[in-house]
């Protein structure tokens, strides 16, 4: 009866498969929810520079809208 064949790397333990897993979740910086939410409410990314991402406009002006009506909220319901 013949081996297995050559291009199949045979059983692995568990902590074998979990080493390569987390070396692959490691690879893949450039995904998950951190960076979306980044990409979506910063100014899009510069590679060449290392300098802290702005807010986009619209999420300034949300955010401003959103706090100056819990400051009216605020101000006529606990006078």
């Amino acid at each position: 009866m013949p081996g297995p064949p050559l291009n199949e790397p045979g059983v692995f333990t568990v902590k074998e498969v979990h080493a390569e897993f987390e070396k692959l979740l490691r690879d893949r910086r450039h995904m998950g929810l951190r960076n979306l939410m980044g990409d979506t409410l910063l100014d899009p990314r510069n590679p060449f520079q290392k300098k802290r991402r702005k807010p986009k406009r619209w999420v300034v002006a949300v955010c401003g809208i959103a706090l100056l009506g819990l400051l009216i909220f605020s101000y006529f319901h606990l006078r």
